[in-house]
């Protein structure tokens, strides 16, 4: 059977399947600052990364 047949309904019937959804998976998680570093390397790349648009250089 093909991964395109399943469908999710139908999977979780089957196996008997629970899902837990959540959001704000690092609600509780103190912000941070960022490193020098880290600013000038994003400051530095963030734009060709964009103008190249391609999902490999903005990643």
């Amino acid at each position: 059977m093909a991964y395109s047949d399943f469908k999710l309904i139908e999977v979780i019937d089957y196996f008997g399947l629970v899902i837990h959804e959540s959001s704000g998976l690092f609600a509780n998680v103190q912000e941070q600052e960022c490193s020098n570093l880290l600013s000038t390397i994003l400051r530095e790349n963030v734009d060709l990364a964009v103008a190249i648009s391609s999902k490999k250089a903005r990643s």
